[in-house]
């Protein structure tokens, strides 16, 4: 397991401020002349400031749909999603970047539901197109997202036999007219670490998986 209250889901206030001043100190610290275009790979995230699933692009979307003018209410949401799943956890959270795309996968255990007598399991598979804009950010438009290695004996075979993909970015087309772009800027990365800020300053410290 990770160290340090659940990558810092759990931590105390004190506990939250050494990280806070570690993770500043290393960001002013940062070797990359152009950090955003020098992150493609497979990454970690092992240290969070905020909920480890809003490092996915849909949550992402989720945010930048809601603007500065509703941030309390996306922030009240995604409270009520934390509260939904706390019986459960959230395992391995990954992302891999290419030159164009962002993949982030989150394993996901949702507890006992009323009716089901078992473990929810499964991983959350979230696609989004990247454009990288130097020396720090990403603007990401989240394409679709899909569950895969469920634990549901039926919607695991569906998912085996079908590419079943929820296509959100065209649903946000059809009902919005656009994508919502979501900015990342990521002030911080090395041959093995990168940290990744959001558009509320929340930090995501990912390691590279070799």
């Amino acid at each position: 397991g990770i160290p340090w209250q659940d990558r810092g889901e759990f931590a105390t206030g004190e506990e939250r401020d050494i990280v806070v001043d570690l993770v500043t100190q290393l960001e002013a610290l940062n070797p990359t002349p152009n950090p955003a275009t020098d992150c493609n790979g497979d990454w970690d995230l092992c240290i969070s400031s905020t909920q480890l699933f809003r490092s996915s692009p849909f949550f992402q979307s989720l945010r930048s749909l809601a603007g500065e003018e509703n941030k309390a209410i996306a922030e009240n949401g995604f409270d009520l999603h934390e509260r939904a799943t706390s019986t459960g956890q959230i395992g391995r959270v990954r992302q891999t970047i290419s030159d164009d795309e962002l993949v982030s996968e989150v394993d996901l255990t949702v507890g006992i539901l009323p009716g089901i007598p078992f473990r929810i399991k499964g991983t959350v598979v979230t696609r989004a197109k990247l454009t990288v804009n130097p020396p720090e950010e990403w603007d990401v438009k989240v394409i679709g997202t899909s569950v895969k290695a469920s634990n549901v004996p039926f919607l695991d075979q569906l998912l085996d036999d079908v590419d079943l993909e929820l296509p959100v970015g065209s649903l946000y087309e059809q009902l919005l007219g656009k994508v919502p772009v979501s900015e990342l800027k990521t002030f911080y990365v090395d041959e093995g670490l990168r940290i990744t800020r959001d558009v509320d300053d929340n930090f995501y410290v990912f390691t590279r998986i070799w």
